[in-house]
């Protein structure tokens, strides 16, 4: 947690669909799996082949966890610039990437680049996949959370009840990423 969220709890991005998170050791297995994988398979394809996109996204994903931002952010941007070349810079798929990025940024401090993010990514994905659709309502969550801990309840409140009305009508009430978003709208009163 950085100093910026001393004093508040930590938004729920939601991730966890409610399943228990693995423990440290778990997860760095998964990392060097991962790594192995990505590595055979960029023997074989090529280190810019668009197939190692969602792969290097999830060890992106997984060295945010193990708290390696640096390493975090690096193969983030690697699936990023994959995506954007195979499928192009409005695709859900970088609007994805994004997120992520965002999510690293907001957690070393950078509101600023991760509200650009998360306001890039939303842009992106209410475009491609309309204003109800679940990818919208994570980027409205996220959002809602920086706009939270920059000191803009009003819209962060927006963001959380825009997120919150698109889970629970996409997923239902009782849903685990409904109810984290959930928890998140009621942090702001």
């Amino acid at each position: 947690m950085n100093g910026n969220r001393s004093a508040q709890s930590k938004p729920d991005h939601g991730e966890t669909d409610g399943k228990p998170r693995p423990g440290l050791a778990d997860l760095r297995a998964q990392h060097d799996n991962l790594e192995h994988l990505i590595e055979a398979r960029q023997r074989q394809l090529g280190v810019d082949h668009p197939d190692l996109a969602n792969d290097l996204r999830d060890l992106g994903r997984l060295s945010h966890e193990l708290g390696d931002v640096m390493d975090a952010q690096a193969q983030l941007r690697r699936a990023l610039a994959l995506h954007t070349e195979t499928f192009g810079a409005e695709h859900p798929e970088a609007a994805t990437d994004i997120n992520h990025i965002g999510l690293i940024l907001h957690d070393i401090g950078d509101l600023e680049g991760a509200y650009a993010a998360f306001e890039r990514a939303l842009a992106i994905d209410e475009s491609a996949l309309g204003q109800t659709h679940p990818s919208v309502g994570r980027d409205a969550n996220n959002l809602g959370g920086v706009l939270r801990d920059m000191g803009d309840g009003f819209s962060a409140r927006q963001a959380l009840d825009w997120a919150l009305t698109i889970y629970t009508e996409a997923l239902g009430s009782d849903h685990p990423t409904t109810r984290s978003v959930a928890r998140n709208r009621a942090m702001l009163g």
